[in-house]
């Protein structure tokens, strides 16, 4: 059985209304998954741009045994529909989805939350709606994984440029099949690097092409303009929240590069209310829960047991993760 096949055949099925005006309510059908270990601590996992949860396939191996998962696929991602345009993709719409799933349909309460890529301005955005919420329903610990949480910093690729410009969107989108996509992410995002025989590479590629979801590219990559107008207010709210925080960077990260990590931790993060911590692995690009599953996972053991963690390189190799700071909100 493939990935994909066994992904989803686990997987449910929820009804999801945009809040997003100018989609007038329009319904979606959302794929959601849970996993793991039901009366386990709850972790929920947000996948990024241009993948889906299929991303955390070998996390949840990983974990499974700790915690009890919760995923989902936004709407024009993964196993979920894709409507074409004119509907709006929006990171806000997408977090009211994640809020709405967590507190209405999983019916969590003392959860925690790991967001990859876009889905860490996704569950930044949550965690202020869900802290907003009579009672809170905020997270015990968010996890930010790989993103350009800052993009002054980032590096876009020519193709991440080619989707966003209006002249070349369209014809950018129309000449990339699935199988390219996943082969080019895999050539250049993944390390060591991996090609279309890699089986989580297949399984990019499958669901790239579930619902036509490569021709949806051109209006799910505008979240970068939003990524663009709000990062520094979600930062800023999140340097005053006492949410405990921990910044995961895998270190061979071209597009997300670790400057974008160091900002990030030395500007917001460090000194904030709470338990915060920053890691790097050495041995991971940009797909960190792809690359350091193992790790990854050792680290949220980790945070979730509580207590003092040193600083220290896991299991004391070169390839260790390598805890390099941490704070507990004290001046």
């Amino acid at each position: 059985m493939s990935i994909v096949a066994e992904w989803k055949d686990g997987g449910t099925q929820l009804r999801w209304r945009s809040t997003t005006a100018a989609n007038a309510g329009r319904g979606v059908a959302v794929f959601a998954r849970r996993c793991g270990t039901p009366g386990a601590p709850a972790l929920v996992l947000v996948h990024g741009f241009p993948t889906s949860s299929i991303d955390f396939f070998a996390l949840t191996e990983e974990l499974g045994g700790d915690f009890d998962i919760h995923v989902l696929d936004f709407p024009g991602y993964g196993l979920s529909d894709k409507p074409a345009t004119p509907h709006v993709y929006s990171l806000y719409d997408d977090a009211r989805l994640l809020v709405h799933a967590i507190t209405e349909v999983w019916e969590l309460r003392d959860y925690r939350i790991l967001g990859h890529d876009r889905g860490s301005s996704v569950a930044m955005i949550a965690v202020g709606m869900a802290a907003a919420l009579n009672p809170p329903a905020a997270p015990l610990d968010l996890f930010l994984t790989n993103a350009n949480i800052f993009l002054p910093l980032s590096n876009l690729t020519a193709f991440q440029t080619a989707l966003l410009d209006p002249a070349t969107a369209r014809a950018t989108a129309a000449a990339t099949t699935p199988q390219m996509l996943a082969a080019g992410m895999g050539a250049s995002t993944f390390m060591p690097r991996r090609g279309l025989g890699d089986p989580e590479i297949e399984a990019l590629a499958e669901c790239f092409a579930y619902n036509d979801g490569t021709s949806v590219l051109p209006d799910t990559i505008r979240y970068l303009h939003e990524r663009a107008a709000g990062e520094t207010g979600w930062l800023d709210a999140l340097s005053s929240s006492d949410v405990d925080t921990t910044l995961v960077w895998g270190l061979h990260d071209n597009v997300a590069p670790m400057r974008v990590a160091n900002h990030v931790w030395s500007t917001y993060l460090k000194d904030k209310p709470g338990t915060n911590r920053f890691w790097v692995i050495p041995g991971a690009d940009h797909y960190v829960q792809c690359d350091a599953p193992a790790q990854l996972a050792e680290i949220v053991r980790l945070t979730v047991r509580g207590g003092d963690i040193p600083l220290q390189t896991l299991g004391n190799t070169p390839e260790g993760a390598v805890l390099v700071d941490w704070s507990d909100g004290t001046p």
